[in-house]
């Protein structure tokens, strides 16, 4: 495609986007468009550079009259749109030294299933529970909300329940299968996921999913849906379980961590902490660190012992926890991924390339 002399359309941009596969589109004025491939920013060859008018005028395009109307006041949206049959994009826009700039995330519009994303069969176990937390954490871009859909859509092909959920913005748009699908998108279809919570508890709901844990008031309140029989769903930006238990408890005062560590003990079902891992021949997997909230691990949440979790998921496997790095291991033995990345991604650098060193030498 050559279009270095003449317009492209928005539309002729997200194709290109799907079919280099892409994660992430990038405009910035003055620039042509880039894209996030495997993890990378990436150029295109023969994109145009769109001018501060011409790309202000393409966004504001796509966009509804509120919608421009919050961002004209904020200077930033975060929203979601459906480009006909192709894909649903997050979309968040801003302005950048007087300009306008976006970035488009593109999410599917078929949801992934369990196993098309490769994740440990014990996962979809989770999803049987009835009640209690699941956390699914890692950083910006780990695709948390992908395999959060992946578990909602298990139960939804599964279960007679209703599962409502509060996003911020809605990704991944779930058609009711066996169950009944509410999603609340947070700043159009409601203010907050504090409002948004206190209207799940008298919506008759048996799953939630709290798009992410921000504050005290959400984490109380989660913790709260599932000790009265909710099966909550919601995320963090924390890199494994241990500092994950410690962020929720971090957000209260010293004198009310004591009870929210009692109740956290009580509810917890499991902690998913994921990266996603560029693979030798292209594309990414996630993988995943998994600590299940046994009798033990119970026990030493209830201590306040968590720098023990460690050593309880390594000794875990049989409950169907896993440690980060075993995850790696496990894809580099499969030769799906090489030696670098694996110690490239590696928690413990220095004992993966000890591994690494002996499998070589077998």
């Amino acid at each position: 495609m050559n279009k270095t002399d003449g317009p492209i359309s928005l539309d002729e941009i997200l194709d290109l986007a799907l079919e280099y596969k892409a994660s992430d589109i990038h405009f910035k004025a003055n620039m042509p468009p880039v894209f996030r491939i495997d993890g990378l920013i990436r150029s295109i060859p023969d994109l145009p550079a769109f001018s501060s008018d011409l790309l202000r005028a393409m966004i504001m395009s796509i966009l509804t009259p509120r919608q421009q109307q919050i961002f004209e006041e904020s200077y930033e949206l975060d929203t979601a749109l459906l480009f006909a049959d192709k894909a649903r994009v997050r979309l968040n826009v801003y302005l950048d030294v007087d300009s306008i700039g976006c970035a488009m995330r593109i999410v599917p519009i078929e949801v992934p299933t369990i196993s098309e994303l490769q994740l440990p069969p014990v996962i979809d176990e989770l999803t049987h529970n009835r009640q209690g937390l699941i956390l699914v954490t890692g950083v910006t871009g780990t695709g948390k909300s992908t395999t959060l859909a992946a578990m909602i859509n298990s139960i939804n092909e599964r279960d007679a329940l209703h599962v409502y959920t509060m996003e911020d913005p809605i990704e991944f748009v779930h058609r009711p299968k066996c169950s009944i699908i509410t999603q609340r998108e947070i700043g159009f279809t409601t203010k907050s996921f504090g409002n948004a919570l206190k209207a799940a508890m008298r919506a008759d709901p048996d799953v939630l999913l709290i798009g992410e844990m921000r504050d005290a008031f959400t984490v109380q309140m989660g913790i709260r849906a599932a000790e009265t029989g909710h099966l909550v769903f919601s995320t963090l930006h924390t890199q494994s379980a241990p500092k994950t238990i410690q962020r929720l408890l971090g957000v209260f005062t010293p004198a009310a961590q004591e009870t929210i560590r009692i109740q956290l003990a009580n509810t917890l079902k499991a902690i998913i902490a994921q990266q996603l891992i560029p693979l030798t021949g292209g594309g990414r997997i996630a993988v995943n660190e998994i600590l299940i909230n046994t009798a033990t691990v119970q026990e030493a949440i209830l201590r306040g012992d968590i720098d023990s979790i460690n050593e309880f998921i390594k000794n875990g496997s049989y409950d169907g926890m896993q440690t980060m790095d075993n995850a790696i291991y496990d894809v580099f033995r499969q030769g799906l991924i090489d030696a670098e990345t694996a110690k490239s991604y590696a928690v413990n650098k220095g004992e993966m390339e000890r591994i690494l060193r002996g499998a070589v030498s077998r």
